[in-house]
């Protein structure tokens, strides 16, 4: 048998149905937090001693850019070692991730580095 609500609960109920009714009206603009981050390039091939800069593109939910500090790390820095602007240096033949961090987001650009036998030159990207 169910039992019928107290007063208490009756006006929470309603206050719920109420609060649900009006939160489907549109006050203005949302801002949910959402947006994009893109690290650029987001993959790279360089030789061993070879550097790559990599910039961070942040927008808002409605494409606007943001502005806000970045910083950068490596998932394995025997192979690229990044450096507070962005720019990674070949150290050893490998993969490593460079990460970065901006506006509480988090993305990361995939370099390989590889034993240089093209004289310095920058290979193209894949």
């Amino acid at each position: 048998m169910r039992r019928p609500l107290s007063a208490p609960s009756l006006a929470w109920s309603v206050m719920l149905v109420l609060t649900g009714a009006c939160a489907s009206e549109s006050l203005g603009p949302v801002t949910s937090g959402a947006g994009s981050m893109t690290v650029i390039p987001s993959t790279a091939t360089i030789g061993q001693g070879q550097a790559v800069q990599l910039t961070v593109r942040l927008v808002d939910e409605f494409g606007d850019p943001l502005n806000a500090k970045v910083s950068w790390s490596s998932s394995n820095p025997s192979v690229a070692t990044v450096s507070v602007s962005g720019t990674v240096l070949g150290r050893g033949e490998g993969r490593a991730a460079i990460i970065a961090n901006a506006g509480g987001r988090a993305q990361s650009a995939a370099v390989h580095v590889i034993l240089d036998e093209s004289g310095g030159k920058p290979r193209p990207q894949l």
